[in-house]
């Protein structure tokens, strides 16, 4: 079986078109998209028109629970207080304090994905995987990332890369092919709604265009330095969700103001999206 991981950004929705266009030799047989529900608006909306565009089937998956509601309470993947978002932190007095552990790709992403995987290939949850079983499981990742690039975890999986081995693109060379072909519409960066890993033109580019997810986002960022969450009481440091270890809402602020002055070529790398 042949899957593509599809996350609904840039580098795998154009993955997906070439595939259609037989530019690899072979179609995947699916596309599996996990759903965090707490995706921008411009994901789903995407992800719908893909599914007008290509002939393989797209199929939407998740863990049965949202990170939204699960970083608002302040718990994980199995309901336990903790934060699995990968949020900068400083000391009470503002010092930086690091990062915290990221486990929000592997248990809203790539846990639903391999499960599903497993259901498609009608092996039922704890049952063995055959020894004759292989998946080929296709990844968005471009040239530009090619230090991304490593080997399936799961030994019935292999991993591919389209647009390293078969045609090298990289992210730039992926917009401007899709441009070419579609001038109307638009696709931006796949990456949760509250994701630490945005750049500053991405935080810009949510103030900009889903104004009350932005909102939420600054309300959210604003309740991790509360007496009230779980993040206070776990860390006993500050949590941000802007790499600046400032306010959202100042950070972006800050943000827009020297990508004026600047040109903001300073940007965060975005690790989770494609």
């Amino acid at each position: 079986m042949r899957v593509i991981s599809l996350g609904g950004g840039v580098q795998s929705t154009v993955m997906c078109l070439l595939a259609e266009q037989n530019e690899f030799g072979v179609k995947p047989d699916y596309a599996i998209f996990a759903d965090t529900r707490w995706e921008p608006s411009s994901v789903y909306d995407n992800i719908e028109w893909l599914r007008s565009q290509v002939s393989f089937p797209i199929v939407t998956t998740s863990n049965g629970r949202s990170l939204r509601d699960d970083v608002i309470n302040g718990v994980n993947a199995q309901g336990n207080p903790w934060m699995t978002l990968p949020v900068f932190l400083t000391e009470r007095n503002g010092e930086p304090a690091g990062i915290n552990w990221r486990q929000c790709t592997k248990n809203y992403k790539l846990d639903p994905i391999r499960r599903k995987v497993q259901e498609l290939l009608g092996v039922k949850p704890r049952q063995s995987i055959s020894t004759e079983t292989h998946i080929e499981m296709w990844l968005g990742i471009t040239t530009d990332e090619a230090m991304r690039v490593k080997p399936s975890r799961n030994w019935w999986i292999s991993h591919r890369y389209p647009l390293i081995d078969d045609i090298p693109m990289d992210r730039d060379e992926c917009k401007e092919w899709f441009d070419a072909l579609y001038p109307e519409r638009e696709l931006t960066r796949s990456a949760c709604v509250g994701c630490p890993f945005r750049s500053s033109s991405s935080w810009l580019d949510i103030r900009a265009n889903e104004p009350d997810m932005y909102e939420e986002a600054v309300r959210i960022d604003a309740m991790f330095r509360s007496g009230e969450h779980n993040a206070n009481r776990m860390f006993r440091k500050q949590a941000y969700l802007h790499y600046r270890r400032m306010p959202l809402e100042e950070a972006i602020e800050l943000d827009h103001t020297e990508r004026e002055v600047n040109g903001f070529n300073n940007e965060c790398e975005g690790h989770c999206g494609l």
